[in-house]
């Protein structure tokens, strides 16, 4: 499973979002630590305030839940830019794992650049949960807005046929135009803040159910804009050949 933000991740509006994926783990019978990973900031205190942020989040969280099972231990990953080996030793033991907002073009090099991109895959068909938020959510769609190198770029792809627009207002679309547009099938998730879309992703299509505080609007490629609201669900089928 997969879970897109927007932004403002970590506030009071994302709790009962969150809640909902420390019991998704649950139900699958994970026991590993949610692990943050703050990648997006830079090096040294960015990182560790956004971890720490993360931290408390998803602690009170996991406290705030009644369960039969023992509660979810929440830790953030050491940098990968300065250990490497620790980070994927933390990330490879998690249930959940957190990509907090920041930079997607600092983000997405990082992922790439230590084989972190790989391990998400692996962890994906493993039955882990992944949670991305604003960056975080936007380097795991197939496509992705680099806005400090004003392109639109590839992403991990994790989520098929898609382009994350975070802190979500109408006039994004008008900003993604300017860009060139999201590409060719591709369609554009606009996530308000301390809101977001579960992603469940089969062989014919991709379902995208809305949480949080706000509706989310989803633009299919060449076709009809939704408003999505809260609880709500919609499933487009998958594209078939290039």
């Amino acid at each position: 499973m997969i879970c897109l933000q927007g932004g403002a991740e970590f506030g009071a509006d994302c709790f009962a979002m969150d809640a909902a994926l420390v019991q998704e783990a649950h139900r699958r019978g994970r026991t590993g630590p949610i692990v943050i990973s703050a990648l997006a900031g830079a090096p040294g205190r960015e990182y560790d305030t956004a971890n720490n942020n993360g931290i408390r989040h998803f602690s009170a969280t996991v406290e705030s839940l009644t369960s039969d099972h023992e509660p979810l231990s929440v830790v953030a990953a050491p940098d990968a830019r300065a250990d490497s080996a620790g980070a994927l030793a933390a990330l490879e033991s998690a249930s959940i794992i957190v990509l907090p907002g920041g930079s997607p073009s600092r983000l997405l090099g990082a992922l790439q650049d230590f084989a972190i991109d790989a391990l998400l895959r692996r962890f994906l068909d493993s039955g882990g949960i992944l949670m991305g938020a604003s960056a975080g959510a936007m380097v795991l769609c197939e496509r992705t807005w680099l806005p400090d190198r004003g392109r639109i770029d590839d992403g991990l792809g994790l989520v098929p046929q898609a382009l994350v627009l975070p802190h979500w207002s109408p006039d994004g679309l008008s900003r993604l135009a300017a860009f060139g547009g999201a590409g060719t099938g591709i369609t554009v998730l606009g996530l308000p803040e301390q809101s977001g879309v579960m992603v469940e992703i089969t062989d014919s299509g991709t379902t995208f159910t809305a949480h949080g505080a706000r509706e989310s609007t989803i633009v299919e490629a060449n076709g009809p804009t939704h408003a999505v609201r809260v609880g709500d669900c919609l499933t487009l089928p998958a594209r078939i050949g290039p």
